[in-house]
């Protein structure tokens, strides 16, 4: 069940970016759809990689906090390597 919540939250992580609570548009533009189905499933599956070997299952709550973390940054590593293979910039 933690290994869904780490998913979840990488996922989020993903998504996530600092001007999200203003409403502000993404930095460089949007993204096609299917990308955040990519991106999201990277984030989610590398926060539960990484959080796992951690040890982080045995404390939730700073679990997630690290899941948002792996999961943006897992995100930002992937993300210009999608636009690169698509042709995008």
């Amino acid at each position: 069940m933690t290994a869904l919540l780490f998913f979840i939250g990488g996922w989020f992580g993903t998504v996530w970016w600092p001007g999200i609570e203003v409403d502000a548009p993404r930095p460089g533009g949007g993204d096609p759809w299917w990308t955040r189905w990519v991106h999201g499933a990277i984030g989610g599956a590398a926060a539960v990689a990484i959080l796992g070997k951690l040890a982080a299952f045995s404390e939730p709550m700073p679990g997630i906090l690290g899941a948002i973390a792996v999961g943006s940054v897992a995100a930002a590593i992937t993300r210009p390597i999608v636009r690169m293979v698509t042709n995008r910039g």
